[in-house]
């Protein structure tokens, strides 16, 4: 199978890759924006977990990852829910880790399991998916998926240039099984990005104001019954279609500057990257140096 990612370029995808993603499971997340609900009041913003997914696996592969944390890679989203994170805003989840839950319940969706069993897989090795230490890597430290999402999300809403990706992806390394920066250059870089990405995307007016507004719909609807939780295990589309049956989704998106938010809090994850840098031998982190 070829695949042209928008980061890592053309791809031929053979073997348990290409057949875990062909599976009904993970074709959801094409259905599911990367972003969330922003794609609402700014449709250039449609890249999907399907893309982020993919791009994590890739860049596993780049960094000399073996089939195992690729596979790991490819499937470490797959139990997100509509809206990626629109539920935890819903319930108030300040860690934002509502699909983490769910994750051993989809792992063991049928189809994906006869995949895995095809290629002799445990499927219980991915259970505890944070014990693959370049996929998923504590904060402040750099991850795969970290990494990906942070470029993915720069370069849909073009702050960021296909040079300066290249550029960055050859300042990375593997040392003692975590992913880490050859320069302090790199570093400075890739903190300085991940702050914008942070302060101004998540946390800008715009992606605050509709996350205020759908968690607000999407209340309303559930005690209205309209909707349950359990719809936040389809995916994007489906939720719409639902929620469309109480209110007209299409036109409060497009007033949404005349909308009271009489409940403005919306509850975000904390984030901050200290990224790890190659130094004499050494592994320093960029505050140790800067």
């Amino acid at each position: 199978m070829k695949y042209i990612d928008k980061i890592y370029g053309d791809v031929e995808i053979t073997g348990v890759i290409e057949e875990l993603i062909n599976t009904s499971v993970f074709q959801r997340l094409k259905r599911i924006h990367q972003g969330g609900a922003i794609f609402l009041v700014n449709p250039k913003i449609n890249h999907t977990r399907f893309e982020h997914s993919i791009g994590v696996m890739l860049l596993i592969k780049k960094l000399g990852g073996s089939i195992e944390e690729q596979v790991a890679g490819l499937i470490h989203d797959i139990s997100h829910t509509a809206f990626s994170h629109l539920i935890d805003y819903v319930l108030e989840i300040e860690e934002e880790d509502y699909h983490e839950k769910r994750f051993e319940e989809v792992l063991r969706d049928k189809e994906l399991n006869d995949v895995l069993k095809k290629y002799r897989f445990d499927i219980n090795k991915f259970i505890e998916i944070e014990n693959y230490q370049v996929l998923e890597y504590p904060l402040p430290n750099l991850s795969a998926d970290r990494i990906d999402y942070t470029l993915r999300d720069l370069f849909q809403i073009g702050k960021i240039s296909t040079k300066e990706i290249l550029w960055f992806l050859s300042g990375l390394k593997i040392v003692d099984n975590r992913i880490v920066l050859i320069s302090e250059e790199h570093a400075k870089w890739f903190q300085s990005k991940y702050e914008f990405l942070v302060s101004e995307y998540f946390g800008g007016k715009q992606n605050k104001e509709v996350n205020i507004l759908m968690k607000k719909i999407v209340k309303d609807c559930i005690a209205k019954g309209i909707i349950q939780e359990e719809d936040f295990y389809q995916d994007d589309f489906y939720l719409i279609d639902k929620i469309n049956r109480s209110v007209n989704l299409k036109k409060m998106i497009s007033e949404i500057e005349k909308i009271e938010m009489d409940n403005g809090k919306l509850i975000q994850k904390k984030r901050k990257v200290d990224p790890e840098i190659f130094v004499d031998n050494r592994v320093l982190k960029l505050s140790e140096i800067s």
